[in-house]
């Protein structure tokens, strides 16, 4: 099972960096969502970079996101914002695993991203049980009867297979008639 929430943050030139960690603890000790403890698997998909109103004209304004690569960490720019002419850029940067460090490493901002944060427990909710339950609701006859209906999919595929067959053989090449002096 999987929740979804909405997220965002603002970067600026006096708030130039922030760490998305779910996991980090608050300063006072305890959780930084006491009232919504969040467990599981958390991941971060970020949509959209918008450039705030009080950006100056013609200032250029560059994000920095840093996240864990395959084998190491990785920093790379994820969007490059122009005051007075390019004020929003659509994304669609999945970061499966915290932390992941955004930074305003060009600009005075503000740069607003907002995205999903979704939390899910890494295991599918019911669907073995469900399969399990109607097997044993099924006594051996009914099970037999099942196997003798054809799979609806199995004959679409084989009429599938035909239709590309009977497509790809080559067509028998025509003798042209010669001319007759």
């Amino acid at each position: 099972m999987t929740e979804d929430y909405f997220w965002g943050l603002t970067l600026s030139k006096d708030h130039p960096t922030e760490i998305w960690d779910p996991d980090m603890k608050s300063p006072g000790g305890g959780d930084a969502n006491d009232s919504h403890a969040l467990r599981g698997e958390h991941t971060l998909v970020v949509k959209q970079a918008v450039l705030g109103p009080k950006c100056s004209d013609g200032e250029v304004n560059v994000v920095q996101a840093e996240a864990m690569g395959y084998k190491s960490d990785i920093k790379f720019p994820i969007a490059v914002l122009k005051g007075g002419s390019q004020s929003q850029v659509v994304l669609d940067l999945l970061f499966p695993d915290p932390p992941v460090t955004f930074k305003l490493i060009q600009g005075s901002g503000p740069i607003h991203l907002l995205g999903n944060h979704s939390v899910g427990s890494g295991e599918m909710v019911g669907e073995d049980d469900e399969d399990d339950e109607l097997e044993d609701e099924l006594d051996e006859e009914d099970m037999d009867e099942l196997e003798d209906i054809p799979d609806r999919n199995s004959i679409e595929e084989k009429k599938r297979k035909l239709q590309q067959a009977s497509n790809s053989k080559p067509k028998p090449k025509r003798a042209k008639a010669e001319d007759e002096k």
